[in-house]
Formats: C-alpha cells, sequence, structure tokens
C-alpha cells in the first residue's frame, strides 16, 4: 500500500513539474541581441552582456523559490494538531471520497489554499490516510494529491517530502491527562 501512495505522490509532482515548467525562447537561452548593421539589416548576434552562459535547465524540473534572508520573521510556533486547519477542508470530502464527483466545489479550494498557506503538513493526513478514520469512506489518496493541481494551488515540495521525514502533528488535539485529586488525609 505505501508503494501505492508512493507511485501516486511521484505521478502526482511529475504532472505538477510537467504543468509549470516554462520553457525560454531560442534567442534567449543562447543570449542573442538584435542589432543594427552598417546595411540597416536587422541581425541576431551573441550578447555580450553575459559572462557567463546560463545554467542549462532540464524540462521538467521546476526551480526552487529563493530561501528567505536571515532578517526575516521567525517561523511560526510548531503545530500541536491538524485538525482546526483541517476543518476549512470539509467541503472536499464529497470530491476525495467520490469518484463520480468530477471537480471540487469553490469553497474546497478556497480551504485547500488556507491550509497550504497556514498548516501545509496536516496535508500530509490526507495523503498518509490519516483522515479516514473521520471518513464514512477512505478518501483516495490520489485525488489528495491531485487536489492542488485542480484547484490551482501550488504545494511546496518540500511539504511533499516532509510527509516521510518529518513529524506530522496529529489531527486531534492531544487530550490533557486527567487531574487526580488527592485523597484529604485522615486526622486522628
Amino acid at each position: 500500500m505505501a508503494s501505492c501512495k508512493l507511485v501516486a505522490l511521484l505521478f502526482a509532482l511529475a504532472a505538477v513539474a510537467s504543468a509549470t515548467a516554462v520553457q525560454p525562447s531560442e534567442a534567449r537561452i543562447q543570449g542573442l541581441e538584435r542589432r543594427q548593421d552598417a546595411g540597416g539589416d536587422q541581425m541576431l548576434r551573441p550578447s555580450t552582456f553575459h559572462s557567463t552562459a546560463p545554467p542549462p535547465r532540464s524540462p521538467g524540473v521546476v526551480p526552487l523559490p529563493p530561501q528567505p534572508a536571515t532578517g526575516s520573521a521567525p517561523p511560526p510556533p510548531p503545530l500541536t494538531e491538524c485538525m482546526t486547519p483541517l476543518i476549512g477542508m470539509v467541503p472536499c470530502m464529497v470530491y476525495l471520497t467520490n469518484l463520480t464527483v468530477l471537480t471540487p466545489p469553490a469553497a474546497c479550494c478556497d480551504g485547500l489554499k488556507a491550509v497550504i498557506r497556514g498548516a501545509p503538513i496536516c496535508l500530509c493526513h490526507g495523503m498518509n490516510g490519516g483522515m479516514n478514520s473521520l471518513m464514512p469512506r477512505p478518501i483516495d489518496p490520489l485525488r489528495m494529491v491531485v487536489l492542488p493541481l485542480t484547484c490551482g494551488a501550488m504545494l511546496p515540495l518540500e511539504t511533499l517530502l516532509s510527509c516521510n521525514t518529518q513529524h506530522v502533528p496529529p489531527i486531534m488535539p492531544p487530550m490533557p491527562a486527567p487531574a487526580t485529586a488527592d485523597a484529604p488525609a485522615a486526622s486522628p
């Protein structure tokens, strides 16, 4: 079952990468610029503005976004539970559990985008089956992986990788230990 999830995850990742890869024009790749020659005709000549060639781009490879500067705001405190962020995705459940529903509702996409902005690690519960205990029917993990594409949202690559490498907060908040009342001491 884990290998099926991994294959589905890799398939969705490849789909995201190929859908977002932008191919530069041939003139841009070669660094050519237009110049006027003596006769008035336009010619393409290699640019002398670049001292080195641009790094080669592999098709289907999406560059990672730049890392924030060291003077940026401190990271938010770690999540202790995922139920609160995932509540916004309740409208997605019909789409995620029923294969006859072809598109998610707009409210689902809004909830998904909110989770991606605030608690993307919590989406791991949808991909690894953790949310199935709360649903009447199991969530289709492939639909969960493809949902960001369907909604036009970009799920950070590190989120997908962190599902298996980092601690994922539990869905339900931790229950506090019951307080034990000390019995009054018997007086002599």
